[in-house]
């Protein structure tokens, strides 16, 4: 009877020898222990001598390569439910210590009823069942700080799908929504989706500029939010600040209440303040440098570095502010 031997792969071959070390690279760089040391692992590869089964072998990467996939898979899901439990939603919406914010944070959180937030969270989960109660509680967390950014400033675009789509089912409940707005705004607040697959980019800048000076940022911010400081602010706002009064800059940019007046002064201090440090440090340094925030919590520093880029280098912006801020994390 004829029974076949396995085919084997003479080992001494260089093409082998470097695709196997290859492997043991790829599991370096991909397992989620990645400190795991691969010296000894092509050390041993690469003085082997002999011959190799290569069903066998082929067998052994591919069972490899599966449960590596699964290996990571499963901590990636691990880490995912981890910061999106609705227990690690920062109180006050996140708000940067110091914002003066206090007013009209109370004044949006009274005007939202629990049994309408209710109502809108039961449609929305039965509407989408593939999102969890903990991930609705952050979008509508953001979903929150953008309402208070639109207490602030004339025009906020949407620039999150996600966080779009709460308000959208907000819009479901029509007399709630209309008793929440005017609680809140003293009018209508429209929805006003962005329609565009990509942001208008001075718009985005300014929202960004905006958004760092109040909240921090979170994993799920940059998740549902996309990048932050991609853009150079509107070179003309920056180049007007110095001419315009205070009074001249709320009238073109911002709203203005009993309830947020204090906020906005704030903002408008801090621009024209970070506006005359950019000038300043390009007197002795024309390139800038700044130093490299954490990638989550109080990003209000990488605003410093976005006035002096988009100020000094607008056409060149991203080739240096890539150095200092983070993509999609």
């Amino acid at each position: 009877m004829d029974r076949r031997q396995p085919t084997l792969l003479n080992y001494n071959n260089s093409k082998v020898k470097l695709s196997l070390i290859g492997w043991a690279f790829y599991l370096k760089m991909f397992h989620p222990i990645r400190n795991l040391s691969i010296i000894p692992i092509v050390l041993s590869l690469n003085n082997f001598e002999g011959e190799v089964d290569m069903v066998g072998l082929f067998i052994m990467i591919s069972i490899s390569a599966v449960l590596l996939t699964a290996i990571i898979f499963l901590t990636v899901n691990k880490t995912k439910k981890k910061y999106l439990l609705k227990e690690n939603i920062p109180s006050n919406l996140g708000l940067i210590k110091g914002v003066p914010a206090d007013k009209i944070l109370v004044k949006l959180e009274d005007s939202i009823s629990y049994e309408y937030t209710n109502q809108v969270k039961k449609r929305y989960l039965s509407d989408h069942p593939d999102i969890t109660e903990d991930e609705y509680e952050w979008r509508l967390f953001e979903l929150k700080r953008y309402f208070l950014l639109n207490s602030v400033m004339k025009s906020v675009p949407m620039f999150s799908p996600k966080v779009d789509a709460v308000w959208h089912e907000m819009l479901m409940f029509t007399k709630q929504y209309e008793t929440f707005s005017e609680s809140y705004m003293g009018g209508m607040l429209h929805h006003t989706p962005n329609l565009e697959s990509d942001p208008e980019p001075q718009q985005r800048a300014f929202f960004d500029w905006i958004f760092s000076q109040l909240f921090e940022i979170t994993q799920y911010t940059w998740q549902v939010w996309g990048d932050f400081f991609h853009y150079p602010l509107d070179a003309g706002l920056l180049r007007t600040i110095s001419s315009l009064s205070d009074e001249q800059l709320k009238l073109r940019y911002f709203r203005v209440s009993s309830e947020n007046e204090f906020l906005v002064d704030y903002l408008i201090t801090q621009l024209r303040s970070q506006l005359e440090k950019a000038q300043d440090l390009y007197l002795t340094n024309k390139k800038g440098k700044f130093e490299r925030p954490a990638i989550y919590g109080d990003l209000s520093g990488l605003s410093m570095m976005m006035v002096f880029y988009s100020y000094f280098y607008f056409d060149e912006y991203w080739n240096y502010a890539k150095e200092y801020a983070y993509m999609n994390n």
